[in-house]
């Protein structure tokens, strides 16, 4: 019996065996037609779909294929991107890391960007850094194909996935690319880590990058954001500079007010045939219309006019001034220019006052910003969405006085409303501030526009509705919220719940705890307050009902609290059972 079996297994096991053996022979030999075709033929379209591939082609076979085809890089990417779009091949992340590779090493940098990105979403940096290592395994490329890992993170301001791939590499022994490492430095100092910054620069040194010049323009731009500004002149006294160095020196100087030290290295950049350009002659422009010094606008102007950086006759040509001025952020040069061509009544274009009113918001010029905004409602002229969002977020936060709320009403009002964050931290604000009708008003505008807040600024007006018996205003409120998938904490729903057991309102009250329930947001008072509110009632059946699932989720109070809940169901019951022996005897 025993080698009846042993035999029948044998016979299975070299069956399945035999199997698979065939599938792997007819595999190999689709590989090396597809191959071949790809190789041999420069239309090789058709004959793919002869072969009918879909849904023959896995990731397993797309790697023999892409093994015979890698020496011509190109064509292997082509057929991978084809196979995508008409053969709907869902390749897997080891063959998104070899064609990655492969391609990389025909510096073929652009068309792979968009797999990279796809897989920066989709997949945690560690487990792609290790997939791409082991697709590196036994080439050259390891070093050339992380430090394009490293730089696709840091172009996208991920400076801490960028520096996690930095230390995997780090830990390969691979010495990433200046440009990589330029590109992590440079999203770390652009989100004004400048500690986190001199650390990362240090480590390029110890790990054997060599600066180029567009470090050195990174490093001038930390020093400046690190308030060692005069530190900058160290590296034009070791014959470092470019543009962006000397551009910062001269916004430097511009800035404080010492127009002389800016003309001076505005002589220098020219005398080192560095180009001054549109920016460098904006920096002492915008410096002089803030400090309000007439000769150095006067004298600037007209070098720029000289230069043809500024148009003879400016007059028709207000809008480009300004927009230009706008995009580099020198508002007070913009805004001289703006309010020339309005005092002079000539016709700016809409899209004008939008740049004018943004860059104003984006470096808090809120008074600036209000009359600009007032010059717009009452010449009717309609700007873009983004400035008017720009523009509520700055009420929201620097001007929150009478005239902010109405300004911020008018501008919601317009279709635009500021981000949630920034609108529950100015309701919060006048809830603390006692401006309770404006807060309402604020929050039922917010809510009706169909955006939900953040749960905090609700509470305060929760607590206030109930304990000022505004039940009515209290329930208004959660239904809106309800209607938004939005909820309270546990706490204000605790709350809640005590002034609907309070006003009897007993239905709604089950109503709003089958809501907390839904979200997950009971806790042990929630409970006790359900049970002995619905005792108060003489819904013990309900009560008792409660009673075990607080139970069930291990969410029983403190034994005192415990006691006098479990004693509120014998006096209900001995109430009950009184009167029911007087009903007897009547």
């Amino acid at each position: 019996m025993l080698l009846h079996k042993a035999h029948q297994f044998r016979r299975a096991y070299s069956t399945a065996s035999s199997l698979c053996w065939r599938t792997n022979i007819k595999q190999a030999q689709l590989a090396s037609q597809i191959s071949y075709a790809l190789l041999q033929r420069r239309n090789w379209v058709p004959l793919l779909r002869n072969l009918s591939l879909f849904p023959k082609l896995s990731p397993s076979l797309f790697l023999q294929i892409l093994h015979k085809t890698q020496n011509n890089p190109q064509v292997s990417l082509e057929f991978f991107n084809w196979a995508k779009v008409n053969l709907r091949f869902e390749p897997d992340l080891k063959s998104n890391c070899q064609i990655i590779r492969v391609s990389l090493g025909s510096g073929l940098v652009r068309p792979v960007k968009p797999i990279l990105d796809s897989l920066i979403q989709t997949h945690p940096v560690s487990e792609l850094v290790q997939c791409i290592t082991l697709a590196c395994k036994g080439t050259d490329s390891q070093s050339t194909t992380l430090s394009f890992v490293l730089g696709c993170y840091s172009r996208k301001g991920l400076f801490r996935e960028g520096l996690e791939v930095f230390r995997k590499m780090n830990v390969l022994g691979c010495v990433p690319s200046v440009v990589a490492c330029n590109a992590l430095l440079n999203a770390i100092q652009r989100e004004n880590e400048i500690r986190l910054a001199w650390c990362f620069y240090g480590l390029m040194i110890r790990n054997g990058v060599l600066p180029d010049r567009f470090t050195w323009s990174l490093v001038a731009q930390i020093l400046c954001k690190d308030g060692k500004f005069e530190r900058i002149l160290r590296l034009l006294d070791l014959n470092i500079y470019n543009s962006m160095v000397y551009n910062l020196l001269v916004d430097g100087y511009s800035k404080s007010g010492n127009f002389d030290a800016a003309f001076s290295h505005l002589n220098e950049m020219c005398d080192r045939k560095v180009d001054p350009d549109f920016s460098t002659y904006s920096s002492i422009l915008d410096g002089a219309c803030k400090l309000g010094n007439v000769e150095v606008v006067e004298r600037v102007t007209s070098v720029m006019v000289e230069k043809k950086l500024l148009p003879n006759c400016p007059l028709s040509e207000y809008d480009s001034v300004v927009e230009k001025l706008c995009d580099l952020g020198k508002t007070h040069a913009a805004e001289m220019f703006f309010k020339k061509a309005c005092d002079e009544k000539i016709g700016l274009q809409d899209g004008t006052y939008g740049l004018m009113l943004k860059a104003l918001t984006n470096e808090v010029r809120t008074k600036e910003a209000i009359s600009v905004y007032r010059l717009i409602s009452e010449r009717g002229i309609v700007v873009d969405g983004s400035s008017y969002h720009a523009f509520a977020d700055v009420l929201c936060k620097e001007e929150r006085s009478e005239e902010g709320f109405e300004l911020l009403m008018d501008v919601i009002s317009r279709g635009c409303s500021p981000s949630a964050s920034e609108l529950s931290s100015f309701i919060s604000f006048l809830c603390r501030r006692g401006r309770w009708r404006e807060a309402e008003y604020l929050l039922n505008v917010v809510l009706d526009k169909g955006l939900l807040p953040d749960l905090i600024c609700c509470s305060p007006l929760v607590g206030r509705y109930c304990s000022g018996r505004q039940i009515d205003s209290a329930i208004a409120l959660h239904n809106k919220m309800e209607k938004l998938n939005g909820s309270l904490d546990v706490t204000t729903y605790n709350v809640l719940l005590s002034g609907l057991f309070a006003a009897r309102r007993i239905e709604e009250a089950m109503r709003v705890f089958d809501y907390m329930r839904r979200h997950n947001l009971m806790s042990s008072a929630s409970f006790t307050i359900m049970i002995r509110g619905l005792c108060g009632v003489k819904e013990l059946r309900k009560a008792m009902k409660i009673h075990d699932e607080m139970l069930k989720m291990r969410l029983k109070p403190d034994a005192a609290t415990y006691k006098r809940l479990i004693s509120g169901f014998q006096v209900t019951l001995s109430n009950l059972e009184t009167r029911n022996e007087g009903d007897e005897a009547k």
